[in-house]
């Protein structure tokens, strides 16, 4: 009986630790409809690759900009994310 005790905290602890964190999901209440917040960062980091595209053609010529402009928009996404929502 101490076995199976054992094996049955082993499985729920855990499983209850990794649910602590659904407390609630960051949202913007925009026009009465709920939007996650990493939408929002998304937007307002297609607009900052936007400019980043401006100020970079004006200077540099990109080899792959297939590549960089993404990689830039998940950079920007991410670091908003982080600085708004930690």
């Amino acid at each position: 009986m101490n076995a199976f005790r054992k094996s049955i905290h082993a499985v729920l602890v855990p499983s209850l630790l990794m649910l602590t964190g659904c407390g609630r999901a960051p949202a913007f209440d925009i026009l009465g409809s709920f939007f996650p917040a990493w939408l929002i960062c998304l937007m307002a980091a297609i607009v900052m690759t936007g400019a980043s595209r401006a100020v970079l053609a004006r200077y540099v010529e990109i080899a792959w900009p297939v590549l960089v402009y993404p990689s830039l928009t998940a950079i920007y996404t991410l670091a908003l994310w982080l600085a708004l929502f930690r």
